[in-house]
């Protein structure tokens, strides 16, 4: 009797040895994760001039390494917008010298931070297992303050006064011939408190572009709805500015607000109004179809 106990102590602490070990190695792999990028994979932030009437900004991440980094998820957050976002079209193999954009869908702005902060956390697999990983990105070409200073300056324009495009593009002919096209914008106060001032706009890649009003234009909430008329006609009546057109109807703006002594920002039109100038273009540049 005293061997067969002797025998199941022996096979009881092997069990609980092989427990043990199992534990081990599940607490190793865990604690074994990568926190770090691979050295030679870098992330970095821009925005395309077509990203900016959708409101995109492209997560760049650049593997110079030799082996194969697959991005299973990632996100981007920053002070000045109110929320994380997730990065797009993930999961993806980044094979060694690919260098790829990955968009994310910004969120409204929060005009009461005064650095940017910007954030990227990926998981990846590489050669040397998993791992998840928050870098500070490079932003190119002052990216993230550009958006930042055009979101808040018509954030704080229309705190004071809405801005209501009309419905429809319309074009008729002046004294020479010429198709001129125009879009009713209506300013109407919203009561709150504060002055702004519309100082001028400007011409773009697709439209020049002029006010029927004498600029500057300053509105407060004692001020009556203004009906402005945009007046626009082609910049150059040349196909590829037709054909390769990304921000041609978005409406630069100027203006003096509480925040933004010289603000900037575009006005983006519908899809409706947008498609609408290129028939005018097409039109007023005697374009077949």
């Amino acid at each position: 009797m005293k061997r067969r106990h002797g025998l199941r102590r022996l096979v009881a602490g092997i069990v609980v040895g092989l427990m043990a070990a199992a534990a081990l190695v599940g607490c190793s792999s865990t604690s074994g994760a990568q926190t770090a990028l691979p050295a030679g994979v870098a992330v970095s932030l821009f925005q395309n001039r077509s990203d900016y009437p959708i409101r995109h900004l492209e997560v760049q991440v650049h593997n110079t390494t030799k082996s194969t980094v697959t991005l299973h998820s990632g996100e981007f957050s920053s002070a000045f917008f109110v929320k994380t976002v997730a990065m797009h079209y993930l999961p993806y193999d980044l094979e060694p010298g690919d260098e790829v954009a990955f968009p994310v869908y910004l969120p409204s702005a929060a005009c009461d931070k005064p650095k940017p902060v910007p954030r990227v956390t990926v998981s990846f697999t590489d050669a040397a297992g998993k791992g998840n990983a928050t870098v500070t990105p490079r932003v190119l070409y002052n990216t993230l303050n550009e958006i930042h200073s055009h979101d808040c300056a018509l954030s704080t324009f229309e705190k004071v006064v809405a801005i209501t495009p009309g419905d429809a593009v319309t074009w008729t002919r002046n004294a020479s011939g010429a198709l001129i096209s125009h879009l009713d914008l209506t300013f109407t106060p919203t009561g709150a408190p504060g002055t702004v001032t519309l100082n001028s706009i400007d011409n773009t890649t697709l439209l020049d572009m002029s006010f029927d009003a004498k600029l500057p234009l300053a509105l407060s909430a004692s001020s009556a709805p203004q009906k402005l008329v945009l007046t626009a006609t082609p910049s150059r009546c040349e196909t590829h500015a037709l054909g390769e057109d990304k921000i041609g109807t978005v409406v630069p703006f100027h203006v003096k607000t509480s925040a933004y002594s010289n603000g900037y920002f575009g006005l983006v039109l519908s899809n409706t109004l947008k498609f609408e100038y290129y028939h005018y273009f097409s039109l007023a540049c005697g374009y077949p179809g």
